[in-house]
C-alpha cells in the first residue's frame, strides 16, 4: 500500500470500534450482565466520528481571520440553501456550508464537493447579535437569520426536516443562554434599586453603594473608582492562570468586559490595557468574576 493508506488505516478503524461494541453490548444483554459501561463506550465511540469529521471540516475553512479557538464548540454544521436580503432585495438561492459555534454563525462557499471539499468565509454573524425567524409561511424546510440592527437577512433552506429541527434547536437554547445570562447581569441592580442602596449597575464592576449609617447618611464610595470608562466592566473576584490557548489570565481586583457566556461556567471577556499588559481578549471561569447568578 501507499503512505497514505497506510495513514488513514487509523481514521478508518475509529468508524469501526462502533461496531464491535454493539456486539459487546448485544451479547453482554443476552448474558444479563451490566452493560452500563459499554453503552456509554458505544455513545462515545459513536460521537467521535462525528467530532472528527467537524475537525476536519473546519481545517478546510479559509478566509476567516478570526480565530476558531475562541467561538466555542462546534455544535451544527450542515449545507444550506442561503438567500440573501438586504434592503429589499432578494438574491438568488446560493448553497453555502455553514458552521454553528457558541458564540458565531459562519457562511461559506462551497469551493469544490467531493471526499475534500473546500470552504470559502463569505460572513458571519455573533451569537449576542443573533436574531432568528424560526418559520417561513408556505415552506416547512426554512428559517430566517440574521444580525440585530441589520437590515441584511439570511434565509436558510435545509435539506432536510430533521436538520431543521436541530438547528431550531442548538439556536434556540444558544439565545435562551444569552438572555439568562444578561437577566443575571441585571437582576442584582433591580434587587438593590429595590432596596435604595446603589444607583449604579453593578456589572459595572464597581463595588455597590454602602448600605446607610445609623445617621442616615450612606458612606461615599472611593472616587478613584467612578470612573466613566469603570461602567461597562466587572470586577475579577479572584486570581484566574490562562492553561488553553484561547483562555487568558487575569488577577485580582482587575475589570474587564463580559462579552459572552457559554454552558460551560465561562465568560468571555475583553481585558483592557493596563500599565503591566496589554489589552486581551479570552476566556476565563464565570466563577471569578463579580457576576451573580
Amino acid at each position: 500500500m501507499s503512505i497514505s493508506d497506510y495513514l488513514i488505516k487509523p481514521i478508518q478503524r475509529i468508524t469501526k470500534y462502533q461496531l464491535l461494541l454493539k456486539d459487546f453490548l448485544k451479547y453482554t444483554s443476552k448474558a444479563g450482565l451490566d452493560c452500563h459501561d459499554i453503552e456509554k463506550a458505544l455513545e462515545l465511540m459513536s460521537l467521535v466520528p462525528k467530532r472528527c469529521n467537524d475537525m476536519m471540516n473546519l481545517g478546510r475553512l479559509q478566509g476567516y481571520e478570526g480565530k476558531l479557538s475562541s467561538q466555542g464548540k462546534l455544535l451544527e454544521q450542515d449545507t444550506f440553501g442561503v438567500l440573501e436580503q438586504d434592503g429589499g432585495v432578494l438574491s438568488r438561492s446560493k448553497e453555502r456550508r455553514i458552521f454553528l459555534f457558541e458564540h458565531i454563525v459562519i457562511f461559506s462557499e462551497i469551493l469544490h464537493k467531493g471526499s475534500t471539499p473546500g470552504y470559502l468565509f463569505k460572513h458571519s454573524i455573533k451569537v449576542n447579535s443573533l436574531a432568528m425567524q424560526d418559520s417561513v409561511e408556505g415552506d416547512q424546510l426554512q428559517f430566517v437569520l440574521w444580525c440585530r440592527g441589520s437590515e441584511e437577512r439570511f434565509t436558510l433552506q435545509a435539506p432536510s426536516p430533521s436538520v431543521r429541527t436541530s438547528w431550531l434547536e442548538q439556536i434556540t437554547q444558544l439565545l435562551e443562554t444569552q438572555r439568562d445570562f444578561l437577566s443575571a447581569l441585571q437582576s442584582p441592580i433591580e434587587y438593590q434599586r429595590k432596596e435604595g442602596v446603589v444607583s449604579r449597575p453593578l456589572s459595572s464592576g464597581r463595588p455597590p453603594s454602602a448600605p446607610p449609617t445609623p445617621n442616615g447618611h450612606a458612606t461615599q464610595p472611593n472616587q478613584d473608582t467612578e470612573t466613566h470608562e469603570d461602567q461597562d466592566l466587572v470586577l475579577v473576584l479572584q486570581d484566574f492562570s490562562a492553561v488553553r490557548e484561547d483562555e487568558i489570565t487575569v488577577v485580582r481586583g482587575d475589570r474587564v468586559q463580559v462579552l459572552s457566556s457559554n454552558q460551560q461556567g465561562q465568560s468571555l471577556v475583553f481585558r483592557p490595557a493596563n500599565s503591566e499588559s496589554p489589552p486581551a481578549e479570552g476566556w476565563v471561569p464565570r466563577s471569578v468574576l463579580n457576576i451573580h447568578t
